[in-house]
């Protein structure tokens, strides 16, 4: 995770669901050999749902850049929002470790030493115009080769936790209180 430059808490309605508002929580830090570089904003919306976006689509976001104009960095122009090279919010498994990752921090909150196995996570997921439910499960805290634990590492956070469930939900009818 880098430092969030001062953008936590910018919100930004949605503008293919009206009523839908996200607001950015953290920035993390670029992924190498990624197609379109640079960091990564983590945005959640009103209901729970969790999505990224890339910096150069951010900045479009925040009015940093303009469509048409050259994104210096990324030796491309700003796209259109909603066209052609425009990814706006969607993840990949990266993004959903990252997010994994950061809900295990808290949990390590609540359960001081090694995390009780079976533990569950629940999580909304919006990506690119699709939204989702999934339920991830703790299968154990330990290195799988050392037999070691706590293991807090990114890089082993597929060994310690299964996607178990993903199921397609619409964000109108997510919540039967919300109209």
């Amino acid at each position: 995770m880098t430092t969030d430059l001062g953008l936590a808490g910018f919100r930004y309605p949605d503008p293919a669901t009206p009523g839908r508002v996200w607001t950015l929580q953290y920035l993390f830090a670029p992924i190498p050999g990624r197609a379109l570089s640079g960091v990564r904003a983590k945005l959640v919306d009103d209901k729970g749902y969790v999505t990224f976006c890339n910096q150069r689509d951010l900045e479009i976001l925040l009015g940093v850049g303009q469509p048409g104009e050259l994104c210096y960095w990324a030796d491309k122009e700003y796209p259109e929002i909603g066209e052609g090279d425009w990814y706006g919010f969607c993840v990949d498994e990266e993004d959903l470790a990252d997010d994994l990752h950061e809900r295990e921090l808290r949990l390590r909150q609540q359960f001081p030493g090694i995390l009780p196995p079976h533990l569950e996570i629940v999580r909304r997921i919006h990506d690119g115009g699709a939204d989702a439910e999934e339920l991830n499960l703790l299968l154990w805290d330990m290195d799988k080769r050392t037999g070691l634990g706590p293991d807090t590492r990114l890089e082993t956070i597929d060994c310690r936790w299964v996607r178990v469930e993903r199921k397609p939900l619409k964000w109108r009818y997510a919540d039967p209180w919300i109209p």
